[in-house]
């Protein structure tokens, strides 16, 4: 059918606002367009979360019309909390959307309802606040520095090498051929690797200017601490995301040059100065890249 799956996986994150905020945009497009041509669900799916507080506040969504929120038994990650969500879709265009984030138009489902045909996945927009908390400003300033770079025709012109799930309508088609991958248990990398697959399958990828406001701007010990695993995660599953990832390419490049050893051995030696640098108020993006490609190197010594 010719309608919208709203798709949201979480853990341990209060997302009643989100889902109050887009089911009032939902009754608002049923109500412009009558419900034989916009019918909608909104799925949210807990991954096992812990926090009590956060599972009692999300329970409340229930009480939404075509809401529900399902708690799942076992943790199993992000990846196969949205293929167990696509599964579970009924409708035939799925907008699926991180749990941190906040709707920052009036005209959000709108802009996605009116293009959802020129493209099999379009990828909405990411926007950053201006300020976090002390102690979250790592994440910040990565965020605010990718923004400058990534504009809508930049994404456009390399579709999968900046493809991202945090904000992206699917058809169903392009659901029924491609999954996250089930080798993605841990974070990072999924979004990059489906975007690959897109690509290499066929299925067109357009990039708009629809945002929503990523207000989980993590800490400076958790980004650290997801971007070491994302690297262990980059490393294992190899080909096609070392052909494509930047932090592979140039570790690629190093290795031929014969500077690999000595990136080792900075590494070793200068790790914890880096460490240092980047949990302060004011870490440097330099030193973060080098410390990722440090640890990335020394990862391919196993």
């Amino acid at each position: 059918r010719p309608m919208l799956s709203i798709l949201i996986p979480t853990y341990n994150v209060d997302c009643l606002r989100l889902v109050t905020d887009l089911h009032q945009q939902c009754e608002e497009l049923q109500a412009q367009f009558g419900a034989a041509t916009f019918d909608y669900e909104i799925l949210v799916a807990d991954d096992a979360g812990t926090d009590t507080a956060v599972i009692e506040r999300n329970e409340l969504m229930e009480c939404f019309d075509n809401t529900r929120y399902i708690r799942l038994q076992h943790n199993c990650g992000r990846a196969l909390v949205c293929n167990f969500l696509f599964d579970e879709a009924r409708f035939d265009h799925l907008l699926l959307m991180d749990a941190d984030a906040e709707v920052c138009s009036e005209s959000f489902l709108y802009d996605y309802w009116m293009q959802r045909t020129t493209a099999d996945v379009l990828v909405g927009s990411i926007r950053t606040p201006d300020t976090a908390p002390r102690g979250h400003e790592l994440r910040l300033k990565y965020e605010h520095a990718a923004h400058r770079i990534r504009s809508t025709a930049y994404r456009n012109a390399h579709p999968a090498a900046h493809f991202s799930t945090f904000n992206v309508l699917f058809s169903r088609r392009t659901i029924e051929q491609v999954h996250f991958d089930n080798r993605c248990t841990e974070y990072g990398y999924e979004d990059a690797l489906m975007g690959y697959t897109l690509v290499e399958r066929g299925f067109s990828i357009r990039h708009i200017d629809n945002p929503l406001l990523h207000i989980g701007i993590n800490s400076n010990e958790s980004f650290l601490r997801n971007t070491e695993t994302a690297l262990r995660v980059l490393r294992r599953l190899g080909p096609p995301l070392t052909d494509h990832a930047h932090i592979a390419r140039l570790h690629t490049r190093l290795s031929r040059l014969g500077l690999l050893p000595l990136l080792r051995c900075w590494h070793r030696a200068f790790a914890p100065f880096e460490r240092r640098n980047l949990l302060s108020r004011r870490p440097l993006l330099w030193v973060f890249n080098l410390y990722k490609l440090g640890c990335y190197a020394t990862l391919t010594t196993t």
